[in-house]
């Protein structure tokens, strides 16, 4: 998608499409997440909604649209110390590797690995149709101090 305005208007018609209703809310959610450089939370997504728009809203109606999101495979998820995390899935697929320390997560694309993923799954009797990867380490910031 070249721009939110874009992202917007297919969510909103796959969300019409799929009887779910479109608010100002789901739209400030989705420009909170869709402008992240980093995965988030729901309680990071819920202060970022208090601090850029002055309106409190509830966990549950963010988890609402983050397990819609999920659903349609709008959305990667990953665990960080049991709490879940979403970022829009925006991209072609891609894989993360989380700084053990700061737990700063950063996202990258290796075609040699995803074609042997694909090898593996097939020699293993697998119809590959979808996978998470990810990868613990030391950034360097981190090994710095």
């Amino acid at each position: 998608m070249q721009n939110f305005e874009n992202f917007y208007k297919s969510f909103s018609s796959l969300s019409n499409d799929l009887n779910h209703k479109n608010s100002y809310i789901k739209e400030r959610i989705l420009n909170i997440l869709y402008f992240s450089d980093t995965h988030l939370s729901a309680n990071e997504i819920q202060a970022i909604f208090r601090k850029n728009y002055r309106e409190n809203i509830s966990l549950p109606a963010i988890y609402a649209l983050l397990n819609f999101l999920d659903e349609c495979k709008l959305s990667n998820v990953y665990i960080d110390n049991g709490v879940r995390k979403y970022e829009l899935n925006l991209k072609t697929h891609h894989d993360h590797i989380i700084c053990e320390k700061c737990r700063k997560a950063i996202s990258f694309c290796d075609e040699v690995i995803e074609k042997r993923q694909h090898e593996i799954a097939y020699a293993n009797g697998f119809e590959l149709v979808g996978h998470s990867m990810i990868l613990y380490g030391i950034c360097s910031e981190c090994s710095k101090n």
